[in-house]
């Protein structure tokens, strides 16, 4: 399983995968992360935490600051890969979310 194909199997059964830290968090409703898909993360861990991470705000002005979440007007999308749309905030460089790329 691809790390796409392992993040849509995810996202479709309600997973969601988030840093705390340096430290790869879930939630997930009951049942949804079967052992095979915990295997299947603990193989993808290092590329899931450096997709997690994303690209980091480089303008000297912005490091260290902060921003609301739904401070829109600094959303930076990412070209989609399998079907998603990775958003960060380009000031913070805090990730956002996905969201499914036909709905853009």
């Amino acid at each position: 399983m691809t790390i796409d194909q392992l993040m849509a199997t995810l996202e479709s059964r309600g997973v969601s995968l988030f840093l705390k830290g340096d430290s790869l968090r879930y939630r997930a409703p009951n049942g949804a992360l079967t052992g095979e898909l915990k295997q299947q993360v603990a193989e993808h861990r290092q590329k899931i935490v450096a997709q997690l991470k994303g690209p980091v705000a480089t303008e000297p002005s912005s490091v260290g600051k902060k921003c609301g979440r739904f401070d829109i007007k600094y959303w930076v999308d990412q070209p989609p890969i399998g079907g998603r749309i990775r958003t960060h905030c380009g000031k913070c460089g805090r990730f956002i979310g996905y969201r499914p790329e036909n709905l853009t």
